[in-house]
C-alpha cells in the first residue's frame, strides 16, 4: 500500500530517539494527509461531474460501460470516507456491515456534541463559560485531586499481610524480558482505542510492525531490562466521559487516561507477568482480575447472604451489610502505599523499582472540547487506561481485606454466614464495590469504623458515608439499628439496592425486578433510527448490542419464561419493522430465527435456553473451581454430602458410576462386571507400561465398548484425573456449546436434511452484501410479499400479478414466469444470479409503490450494472503476495527438530517423522514411527509433538527448537496448566519432559517451511515402517534436505 512506502521513507531517514521519531513520522504523515485529502476530494468532485454528464447523454453499450466504470470508481471513494467515519464512531460491530456513511457521519458528531461542556460552576458557586476559564479550572480540579495530602504510618495495618511471594517467583518476575513477550502485549492491546498524546492507535503498530517494530523493541527492552527513563513515554491526556446529561461540575465527568502506546506496551507486558502471580497474594473475597474469578461470582454471594438475611426472623442478634461507596478510588491511591504493601507482600526491591517508575513518572494533560491544556505533575493516584492499574488497586485493596480477616479472627467482629456450616463472610470487594458484614451492634460498628479510617488515612482512599448504605437482617431490633446507623453515619435502607448493577434482592417478581432491561433495549432500538440501518446492520446491531444487554443478569438469575419472551418480542417487533413507528409482517416465529444459520435460521439467541446456559456455566466453575469462595458457600448451602472425566490416575473414576468413555451414546456404563476386584478405572490399566490391559478389557466389556476404551489415549507419566466437558474439544466448558446442547435436545427443533444444511452454509459464505443474502434467505421460507402472500395474511384484495396480471404472484411467478424477466442467460456466477433476483424483485416494487415503469433491457441494465459494480469492488482488493516461504535455520549454535504426522483415518494409523538440524541444515537425528488406533489428526500430531520432544532430550543439548505447523498443538504445549482434551496425556507428556529442559522451546511454522519432516512422514505412511537414522535421511528425503541446507539464516 502506498502508505506504507511513505511511511518506510518518513521512518528511515531519520536517526532521532524513538519517542522524538515518532513526533516526525506524526508531522510527515499530516502532512501527506492532508494533501492526499485535498487530491481526493477533488478527485470525487471531478468524478460526480463526469457521472452527471454521463447520465444526461443518450446511452448505448460503450456509454453504458463508462458509467458502470465510473460509478465504481465513485464508489470506491465512498467506500474510503465511510472507513474514516467508521474509525471516528468506534462502530467495529458493524465492520461487515451494508455500505451507511450517513450512519457513521451521524454517530461521530451526535457523541461529539454529547461529550461537550460548555460550562462549569466551581465549588465557590462562579460559574466559567469561556474555553480559558474551562481550561484552568478542570486544571486546578485535578491538581488538587491527584496532590497527595501525606500518608499515615502503615505499620500496624501491614501486619496482617502475609508474605507469599516466594523466591521463585521473584525471580521468574525478575528475569529478563524477552522480545516475544513485548510482541504478545502488542497483539493482546485493543487495535483502535481511542489514541494518547503520540496520536497514534494501537492498530498502527500492529499494521506496521515490520517497519517500526526493531525501534520499538530496542526501547521497551531498554526500559524494562536496563533501567532506562519512560518520561518521554509517560505523558497521559486526561479525557471526560459525562455521567449525566449535560455536566456542570467536574465531579459529574469520569476521567479517562490515555496514554501512549509506548508506555501501555511497556506496563502491559509487566501486567502480563504480574497476572500470572497475583492470584497467590489475593484473598478470596476479592474476584476482580483474577484468572478464574468472576463478578458474578460475589454477585451470587452478595445475593445469597442477603437473601439469609432477609429470611432470619429468629435469633437475639442481628446482622449488617454496609455498602460502601468510594470516592474517586483510583485518583486517591497514595503511592507511597502501593510500594509498602508490595513490599510486605515479598516482591523484589528492583521489581518495585519498576512499577513504581512507572507510575510516578507520570504528566497529565486535560483535555476539554477538543482543547489539551497544560501540563501537570501528580503526586498520587491511578490511572485508568493503564495496564497496570488494575493489579495495583487490587493490593491496595488487599490491606483492607487482611484487616478484616485478622479482627474476625481476633473475635473483634463476627461475619454473616449463608447457612450455618458455610463459611463465614466479613466482606466482598470487587475493586472499589465494598459490601462489609457482622453483627448489628455498636461495637462492631466502632470497630468497623476505626478500620476505615485506619485504611483512609493510609491508603488514601475516601469513604463517602452520605452515599453509602445499610441493610439489616429481618431479626434486628430497632433499637439496634438506630445506633448502628447514628455511629456509622450511614443511612439505613430498608430492601438492599443495587450491586454490581444487579439487584440484589429479586425474589418472586423477577420480572418486575429486571423490567429495566426491557426498557434498555427499547431506549437503544428508539435511539437508532432504523431507516439507517439496512437489515445486515440490523442483524449485526441485534447481536451484537442489543442481545448482550441481559447477558450479564442472565449469568447469575433465571429469567422468567414471560420477561424471555417479551424480550425476545422487542427484537422481533425491531427486525421485522420497516421504520421507526411502523410495525412490519413476522413472517415467521423468533424460534424459528434462532436456529443456526445452517440450518434455515439466522442464529438469534433464544433468550430461555441461553438463560441456562449462562447459568450451567456458572454450576461448572463450582465444580472446577471447588475452593474459590463461592463454591465452599454454595457447597455448605446446597449440596454439603456431596461429567466426563479425563483418565489419568484413574483412581477417582468409577468404571459404572461415572462418564468416563468418550462417544459412549449411554454416558455410563450402568452395570457391575464380576471378574473385576473393584470399580476403579485403575484396574484396567497395566502399571508397568501405562498401557490399557488389551486382554482383560475385551473379556468385559461388549466388544463395541471395549473399543472405545482402547482408543482412549493415557499419558506416560500419570496425572490427576480431571473433570472435561464432553461439548468442547479443548475440554473447557463454552456457554456457545452449552447454548448448542439445549437446541439439539429442544422437542420441537427439526433436523434439516444435508442438503439443505450445505446450500445455507454456502449462501452465508458467499461473498456479497449481507442484506443480499438476507433477502435469498426470505425466498428461500417464502418470507416475500407477493400477493399471494398478503392474501393469505388478509393484506390484500387479490392474489393476481400486479404486472401482468394473468395468473397468481407466486414465488415461481415472480420470478422465472414474469414475461418481464430477465433472461437467464445474462447470469455468469451463483453471485450475479442473486444480484439478478434482488435487483428484480426492485424492479417489481418500484412499479406497484413508486408508479415507475423500467422495460426488460432497462432492468437487464441496471441488474449487469449492479453486478459489475460488486465484482470491480472486488477485484480492487488488495490481496498479500504469497512469499516464497522456505525453512529457517537456527540461530547460533541452535538446533531446531522439525514435526509432523500423516494419518490414515480409514485404518487409524499415523506415522510421525521427525528430524533435528543445525544452523547449516546438517542433520543430526531423523527418525519416523508408525502408532495405530489413533482417532484424529490432532492426536497423530500430538504424538509427533511428543516423539520430537523426547528426542529434544535425549539429545542433552540446550537451546533446542521444537517446530510443527499445528499451531493447536504449539500453543497447547507452550501452556503449563492440564490439557482437559481427548489428546491431554499427549500434551501432559510433553509438559513433563519440558519442564525438565528450560532452554526448550516450541514455535509454530508454516507448512511450506516444514517439508522435510512432512515428507518422512507421508513416505512412511506408504512404507508402513518406521526407521530411526543418524546424520542422515533416507535416500527418497535427501533432495528436500539439500534444498534446506542452502536456506537463509534467521
Amino acid at each position: 500500500m502506498k502508505e506504507s512506502f511513505v511511511l518506510k521513507e518518513i521512518w528511515e531517514s531519520s536517526s532521532e530517539p524513538l519517542m522524538e521519531k515518532l513526533k516526525i513520522l506524526q508531522f510527515g504523515l499530516e502532512k501527506w494527509a492532508n494533501a492526499l485529502k485535498r487530491k481526493k476530494w477533488e478527485l470525487k468532485k471531478k468524478l460526480t461531474r463526469e457521472l452527471e454528464t454521463l447520465l444526461i447523454d443518450d446511452r448505448d453499450d460503450e456509454m453504458l460501460a463508462n458509467i458502470i466504470d465510473t460509478k465504481i470508481h465513485l464508489n470506491l471513494e465512498i467506500d474510503k470516507d465511510e472507513m474514516y467515519w467508521e474509525q471516528r464512531a468506534r462502530v467495529n460491530w458493524l465492520q461487515f456491515g451494508d455500505r451507511n456513511t450517513t450512519y457513521f457521519h451521524k454517530s461521530a458528531t451526535t457523541r461529539k456534541r454529547a461529550n461537550s461542556i460548555t460550562k462549569l460552576v466551581l465549588d465557590d458557586g462562579t460559574k466559567v463559560a469561556d474555553d480559558t476559564g474551562l481550561q484552568e479550572a478542570a486544571k486546578i480540579y485535578f491538581e488538587n485531586l491527584f496532590a497527595s495530602k501525606g500518608m499515615a504510618d502503615p505499620k500496624k495495618m501491614l501486619e496482617g499481610i502475609e508474605e507469599c511471594i516466594s523466591l521463585e517467583i521473584n525471580e521468574a518476575l525478575q528475569s529478563p524480558f524477552k522480545e516475544d513477550e513485548v510482541y504478545a502485549a502488542l497483539k493482546g492491546m485493543r487495535p483502535i482505542k481511542a489514541p494518547g498524546s503520540d496520536g497514534f492507535p494501537v492498530l498502527f503498530f500492529q499494521k506496521y510492525w515490520h517497519i517500526v517494530g526493531k525501534e520499538v523493541l530496542e526501547y521497551c527492552l531498554g526500559i524494562l531490562n536496563e533501567e532506562k527513563e519512560i518520561e518521554l513515554a509517560n505523558t497521559t491526556d486526561i479525557v471526560l466521559i459525562p455521567k449525566v446529561l449535560q455536566p456542570i461540575t467536574l465531579v459529574n465527568s469520569r476521567p479517562i487516561s490515555l496514554c501512549t502506546v509506548m508506555y501501555k506496551l511497556v506496563t502491559k507486558t509487566i501486567a502480563n507477568r504480574l497476572q500470572d502471580v497475583i492470584g497467590c497474594c489475593i484473598d478470596k473475597a476479592q474476584s476482580a482480575f483474577i484468572p478464574g474469578r468472576l463478578i458474578s461470582d460475589n454477585v451470587l454471594l452478595a445475593y445469597e447472604l442477603l437473601h439469609t438475611f432477609r429470611k432470619k426472623r429468629t435469633g437475639k442478634k442481628g446482622y449488617m451489610a454496609v455498602k460502601l461507596d468510594m470516592s474517586k478510588a483510583y485518583d486517591r491511591v497514595e503511592w507511597d502505599f502501593v510500594k509498602q504493601v508490595m513490599r510486605k507482600l515479598g516482591f523484589s526491591a528492583n521489581w518495585i523499582e519498576l512499577i513504581m517508575k512507572c507510575i510516578t513518572t507520570v504528566s497529565y494533560a486535560v483535555i476539554l472540547n477538543g482543547n489539551r491544556g497544560s501540563s501537570f505533575q501528580p503526586s498520587r493516584g491511578l490511572r485508568q487506561g493503564d495496564p497496570l492499574s488494575p493489579f495495583l488497586f487490587l493490593i491496595c485493596s488487599e490491606v483492607l481485606s487482611a484487616l478484616m480477616k485478622s479482627t474476625k479472627q481476633n473475635g473483634l467482629v463476627k461475619g454473616a454466614k449463608a447457612s450455618r456450616k458455610g463459611p463465614e463472610i466479613s466482606h466482598l470487594l470487587f475493586v472499589d464495590d465494598c459490601i462489609l458484614f457482622g453483627e448489628a451492634a455498636e461495637r462492631g460498628a466502632r470497630i468497623l469504623k476505626e478500620i476505615l479510617q485506619e485504611y483512609a488515612n493510609c491508603s488514601g482512599q475516601c469513604v463517602n458515608f452520605n452515599k453509602s448504605t445499610i441493610f439489616y437482617s429481618a431479626n434486628t431490633a430497632e433499637e439496634s439499628k438506630a445506633v448502628v446507623s447514628s455511629f456509622l453515619g450511614v443511612r439505613s435502607s430498608s430492601s438492599p439496592e443495587r450491586y454490581l448493577g444487579i439487584p440484589n434482592m429479586v425474589g418472586r417478581q423477577k420480572k418486575e425486578a429486571f423490567q429495566n432491561l426491557v426498557d434498555r433495549i427499547a431506549e437503544r432500538i428508539e435511539a437508532w433510527s432504523s431507516r439507517l440501518l439496512s437489515q445486515g446492520g440490523k442483524e449485526i446491531f441485534i447481536k451484537s448490542v442489543l442481545q448482550a444487554i441481559p447477558t450479564y443478569a442472565m449469568s447469575c438469575f433465571l429469567f422468567p419464561k414471560a420477561l424471555c419472551e417479551k424480550i425476545e418480542s422487542r427484537l422481533a417487533n425491531f427486525w421485522w419493522q420497516k421504520r421507526a413507528g411502523k410495525r412490519g409482517i413476522h413472517w415467521c416465529k423468533w424460534k424459528f430465527l434462532c436456529r443456526p444459520k445452517d440450518e434455515g435460521g439466522l442464529g438469534f439467541r433464544n433468550m430461555a435456553q441461553f438463560n441456562l446456559s449462562l447459568l450451567v456455566k456458572q454450576g461448572w466453575r463450582l465444580l472446577i473451581y471447588p475452593e474459590s469462595l463461592v463454591a465452599q458457600v454454595f457447597k455448605a448451602k446446597y449440596f454439603p454430602d456431596s461429567l466426563m472425566w479425563r483418565v489419568g490416575t484413574d483412581q477417582s473414576i468409577s468404571i459404572s458410576e461415572d462418564a468416563w468413555i468418550p462417544n459412549y451414546v449411554n454416558v455410563r456404563l450402568m452395570s457391575r462386571f464380576d471378574n473385576l476386584q473393584s470399580d476403579r478405572v485403575a484396574e484396567l490399566i497395566s502399571s508397568n507400561n501405562r498401557e490399557w490391559n488389551r486382554e482383560l478389557i475385551l473379556n468385559t466389556f461388549p466388544a463395541a465398548v471395549a473399543d472405545l476404551i482402547l482408543r482412549i489415549p493415557l499419558a506416560t507419566e500419570p496425572h490427576e484425573d480431571l473433570l472435561a466437558w464432553s461439548g468442547e474439544p479443548s475440554g473447557d466448558f463454552s456457554v456457545r456449546s452449552s447454548y448448542k446442547l439445549l437446541q439439539s435436545l429442544d422437542p420441537t427443533s427439526y433436523a434439516l436434511q444435508n442438503n439443505y444444511r450445505d446450500f445455507y452454509r454456502k449462501l452465508w459464505q458467499i461473498d456479497l452484501p449481507t442484506k443480499i443474502k438476507i433477502f435469498i434467505w426470505k425466498s428461500t421460507w417464502n418470507y416475500l410479499a407477493t400477493k399471494v402472500n398478503m392474501v393469505i395474511r388478509r393484506l390484500a384484495a387479490n392474489s393476481l400479478c400486479p404486472r401482468c396480471g394473468d395468473a397468481e404472484e407466486t414465488m415461481n411467478h415472480l420470478f422465472r414466469e414474469s414475461y418481464h424477466g430477465v433472461d437467464f442467460s445474462i447470469i455468469g456466477t451463483v453471485s450475479h444470479l442473486l444480484c439478478y433476483t434482488l435487483g428484480h424483485l426492485g424492479d417489481r416494487n418500484s412499479r406497484i409503490h413508486d408508479k415507475t415503469r423500467r422495460s426488460g433491457q432497462e432492468t437487464a441494465r441496471f441488474v449487469i450494472s449492479y453486478i459489475k459494480e460488486i465484482d470491480g469492488i472486488k477485484k480492487t482488493t488488495q490481496h498479500t503476495p504469497i512469499e516464497d516461504i522456505k525453512w529457517r535455520h537456527p540461530s547460533g549454535q541452535g538446533i531446531k527438530i522439525n514435526f509432523d504426522a500423516a494419518f490414515d483415518a480409514k485404518n487409524r494409523c499415523s506415522p510421525s517423522g521427525v528430524v533435528a538440524r543445525d544452523s547449516f541444515g546438517q542433520v543430526f537425528v531423523s527418525a519416523t514411527e508408525v502408532r495405530r488406533g489413533i482417532d484424529s489428526a490432532f492426536a497423530a500430531e500430538a504424538i509427533a509433538c511428543r516423539r520430537a520432544t523426547q528426542i529434544a532430550l535425549d539429545m542433552g543439548r540446550g537451546n533446542i527448537i521444537i517446530e510443527g505447523d499445528s499451531l493447536t498443538i504449539i500453543k497447547k504445549c507452550k501452556k503449563t496448566n492440564l490439557d482437559k482434551s481427548q489428546i491431554g496425556p499427549f500434551i501432559h507428556d510433553v509438559q513433563k519432559m519440558k519442564n525438565r529442559c528450560s532452554s526448550l522451546k516450541f514455535a509454530f511454522t508454516p507448512r511450506l517451511t516444514n517439508n522435510l519432516a512432512h515428507i518422512l512422514a507421508t513416505e512412511t505412511l506408504k512404507r508402513k515402517e518406521g526407521f530411526y537414522l543418524l546424520n542422515n535421511v533416507p535416500r527418497f528425503a535427501e533432495i528436500q534436505m539439500r534444498n534446506d541446507s542452502i536456506r537463509e539464516p534467521d
